[in-house]
């Protein structure tokens, strides 16, 4: 490299400053939801993916079904955090040991999208017994300081497609209904972490 020649009162030109290096922001956490569901049994379970992966291929879907083991019906969304008071949690488990464990079989003969949610689901006519234990979970609720949603339309979600699907009737669907459990959703990762159960007994 060529020696830089300075001319006389010239000072050479200063090296060039370096750029500080901004520090990465903190990663935000991802939110956590909790909520109260009714899972059903493994068996159980496992029809119902077999049946939603036929519904699948028969309306050429292309979104994830959801894993058997994650297939529930949502019973009350207690709200979404960016992480779960300890004191919510603790409410809500009293509030749910305050209700008798659900024992009644559900069936499902209808499916359909949800056109808001984009949520493709089992629903139907046989879930009389789902809707009162509903409402007696949310008395307790309310008893315990919770403002618990109104509005019900028992489904179990498959999958969440943007295509249109009108409600139609399936071969009719049976499950039992015996537990149910208070769920601390880690959004976004795909974990849903048990914080009760009941009855306790009840395998997972």
């Amino acid at each position: 490299m060529p020696e830089q020649l300075l001319l006389p009162g010239i000072d050479p030109a200063p090296p060039p400053l370096r750029r500080a290096r901004r520090a990465a922001p903190p990663k935000e956490r991802l939110p956590r939801s909790l909520f109260f569901a009714i899972f059903p049994r493994p068996e159980d379970a496992a029809s119902i993916a077999a049946l939603a992966a036929r519904l699948k291929d028969r309306h050429a879907l292309k979104g994830k079904l959801s894993e058997a083991h994650r297939l529930h019906v949502t019973l009350y969304h207690l709200g979404h955090f960016p992480a779960v008071p300890r004191e919510k949690v603790q409410a809500a488990l009293e509030a749910a040991a305050a209700v008798a464990p659900p024992s009644f079989e559900v069936v499902f003969d209808e499916a359909m999208r949800f056109e808001q949610s984009k949520a493709f689901v089992l629903c139907g006519a046989g879930t009389s017994a789902l809707a009162a234990f509903r409402q007696r979970l949310g008395e307790a609720l309310a008893d315990a300081g919770f403002k618990p949603e109104r509005g019900f339309t028992p489904h179990m979600t498959l999958a969440y497609t943007p295509r249109k699907i009108e409600p139609h009737s399936i071969e009719p669907v049976r499950w039992m209904a015996d537990s149910f459990s208070l769920i601390e959703s880690h959004v976004g990762e795909g974990i849903h972490e048990v914080l009760g159960r009941w009855p306790s007994d009840r395998a997972a």
